[in-house]
């Protein structure tokens, strides 16, 4: 009798091969994975004041020459402070006097997030579950 009923078990399972494919045994694993990670990233910002930034008196004496060798109208800037007195002065040809007032320049510090995503592939014969 126990004969009998291994033959029928080996047999039932060689016919029905569909049983198999669908359990959880023979079901396909996950070749792949995305994963997301976020970082938080400082980023800085330089304010610099256009009437009053350390080289505002230059530029603006050099602004004003390269004006009058053009032979442009004079327009007052509307920078004023350093770089207008600057402009003026080079404009008109007045001596070079450099700056007298200067304002530091201004650095902001920003906190923001950045993301990435990464995608890991798995070989066919690697346990994932194993992996993890």
């Amino acid at each position: 009798m126990f004969r009998f009923v291994k033959y029928i078990s080996v047999v039932a399972l060689i016919v029905a091969p569909s049983f198999w494919q669908e359990t959880a045994f023979a079901r396909e694993r996950p070749r792949e994975r995305t994963e997301t990670y976020c970082y938080p990233v400082i980023q800085t910002r330089v304010s610099e004041d256009p009437a009053y930034h350390p080289r505002a008196y230059a530029d603006g004496y050099r602004q004003g020459l390269a004006s009058a060798q053009k032979g442009e109208a004079y327009k007052p800037r509307t920078a004023l402070g350093e770089f207008a007195r600057g402009f003026d002065d080079g404009y008109f040809g007045k001596e070079f006097t450099g700056q007298k007032h200067s304002v530091p320049n201004q650095v902001y510090y920003e906190k923001t997030t950045e993301c990435s995503t990464r995608t890991i592939r798995y070989k066919h014969s690697l346990n994932m579950h194993r992996l993890l």
